[in-house]
This record gives structure tokens, C-alpha cells and sequence, in this order.
């Protein structure tokens, strides 16, 4: 997979509450494309980044970071401006709920541009990634997702859309106009991006409607789980109650997931059903990328799961 986007340090507050009163923080390398691409390579395939980071120390973090966890990062480019960060504040003032409080603008991951797409590397690629998040940034970052996309028929897209990143009315023009213009093979949302869509919450209609511009839809219900449409029919898999300590990531979890899984043969079915616990992994920790689980590991969960 070829993925392009914006790499972010995450500071998640230790404590839950208002940041106000938040003293310690947790350092974490984050961003909705490389949670993409940890989670992919975790289920054995390979991920190429395509993205820029700070000429800093978060920048040079982030590299040996996804260097590590066997993220091909040599087409990520360090940048004079500083790599993006986001706080997260906890449980405040929603119950279970976690709130990123962006400074980016001006990022160096901001400044992708088409440039930086190497137009034989993404051809080559057997699923060429980006989502909402990348489309938000920046226009020379817009940019560079159209052309990506124009590059490569096998394309997989998440909506994510992030209303502090955009309007609704620019969400919905820019992401329907880039489904338009290149239908996907693997479309990931959720309810409420669904809503700002196409303007349909329910799980079913708002499919039924986005499959015009994908062949297989996977829409997130949250702690719920998560609906799978293609060829005609509907697959549904549950989520699991689990103590929750940071929602943030969860849907990049499930998302990777499965498109390695699928990309490895496994059944679309079977795929979501072993990202579901990829999920719910994700939200037991805080920080985006550590708990993402490999083969076996999710085989044990499920293995537990069936004794209950």
C-alpha cells in the first residue's frame, strides 16, 4: 500500500479532565495515515509513506518511529517548517469521549505537495491510501491526492472528515468531488461523516448511496461495530465492551486492518471481523499506534472472546 498524508506528534494527557488542569503528558507519533500504515505492515504487508515532517527533533522522532515498526518512510521529505502536533483531552466534558486540539497549521506535513508523489512508485502500488484528513490541510496536500489517485485505479479512502479542520460544505464538495472524479475500491466512514455526505445517518441508506462511488463500503457505528456492504449484500460485525482509556486511532485500527487482511486474502467478512478487535485493542491504551495487534495476537482475543 501507498499511503499519503500528514505524520503528527500526539501528546495525550496522563490524567483525564480539562487540559487546564493536565500537568503530565505521553509523547506518541500519530496521524490517521500512519496509524493506516502500522497497522497494515502488523498484519504482514508492506506500506510505502509518502508525506513530509519537520527538520526537528518530533520530525526525526516520527521517522525512526515508523522506521521501526517497518514503515518504508524514504519517500518522506523533511521540511524547514516543524512537524504538526495535537493534545488530547479526555473524559471532559463527555464521558468516554476524547478531544484533539490541533496546532498544524503551517506544518511541514501541510506542505505536500504534488511534488513529493512519485508518479512510479504509486503506480506500482497494489492500494494506493489517503482520507478526508489529508484533503483538509492544505491545498497543495488536495492536491496531492487527486493526483495520487489519478495515478492508480486500486484506491481506498477513509472520510475522516475533522470539523476543525473544514466547514461541512467544504468536507462534503472536496470528498464527493474526489469520489467522483476517482470511485474507490475500499471506502471507510462512519455515521456522522455519512451524514455531512450525503445526508444520511442511517447505516443502510447512506450505503446504499456512497456505493455509487465505491465497490465495497465499511461504515463505523462506533463501540456498536461496523456494517460491510458489497456485491449486493450486508455484513454486520459487533464490537465488544472493553474498559476504555482513549478512543483516538480506533477507526485507523479497524481501517488497516482490514485492508491488509483483505489485501492477503482473507474473506471481507473475516477481515472485519478481525479488525473490530484490532479496534477495540486501540482503545485501551492511550497513544494511537502501540496496541495495534499482530496475526496471532488478535486469533488469542477472539480465542478468549469465544470462552465468555
Amino acid at each position: 500500500m501507498v499511503t499519503l498524508g500528514e505524520i503528527l506528534i500526539e501528546l495525550n494527557a496522563v490524567t483525564s479532565g480539562p487540559l487546564r488542569h493536565v500537568n503530565y503528558f505521553e509523547k506518541h507519533v500519530a496521524g490517521s495515515e500512519a496509524n493506516y500504515c502500522v497497522a497494515f505492515v502488523r498484519l504482514g504487508n508492506n506500506c510505502v509513506y509518502i508525506g513530509r515532517v519537520g527538520r526537528d527533533e518530533f520530525g526525526h522522532n516520527a521517522i525512526e518511529w515508523l522506521r521501526g515498526k517497518g514503515v518504508n518512510v524514504d519517500h518522506v521529505k523533511f521540511d524547514d517548517n516543524p512537524t504538526g502536533i495535537f493534545f488530547v483531552q479526555r473524559d471532559y466534558p463527555v464521558p468516554l469521549h476524547s478531544e484533539s486540539i490541533y496546532y498544524r497549521k503551517g506544518s511541514a506535513g501541510s506542505r505536500l505537495s504534488p511534488e513529493d508523489v512519485d508518479e512510479n512508485l504509486v503506480r506500482g502500488g497494489d492500494l494506493v491510501h489517503s482520507t478526508g484528513i489529508t484533503l483538509a490541510i492544505s491545498s497543495s496536500a488536495r492536491d496531492s491526492v487527486f493526483k495520487a489517485f489519478s495515478l492508480n485505479g486500486n484506491r481506498s479512502f477513509d472520510t475522516n472528515i475533522r470539523l476543525k479542520l473544514w466547514t461541512p460544505e467544504e468536507a462534503r464538495t472536496t470528498i464527493m468531488k474526489l469520489l467522483k472524479d476517482y470511485p474507490v475500491k475500499y471506502l471507510i466512514t462512519d455515521v456522522d461523516d455519512s451524514r455531512i455526505l450525503v445526508g444520511e445517518s442511517d447505516p443502510d441508506r447512506a450505503s446504499a448511496i456512497l456505493r455509487e462511488y465505491a465497490e465495497v463500503v465499511v461504515m463505523k457505528q462506533g463501540p456498536k461495530g461496523a456494517s460491510l456492504y458489497h456485491d449486493g449484500g450486508k455484513y454486520f460485525s459487533p464490537g465488544y465492551s472493553v474498559p476504555v482509556e482513549d478512543v483516538t486511532g480506533a477507526g485507523d485500527a479497524l481501517g488497516g486492518t482490514f485492508l491488509s487482511l483483505v489485501m492477503s486474502g482473507f474473506s471481507m467478512e473475516k477481515a472485519l471481523d478481525y479488525a473490530i478487535v484490532s479496534s477495540t485493542l486501540n482503545v485501551m491504551i492511550r497513544g494511537d499506534q502501540e496496541n495495534l495487534p499482530g496475526l496471532s495476537e488478535i486469533e488469542a482475543f477472539l480465542k478468549e472472546m469465544d470462552k465468555k
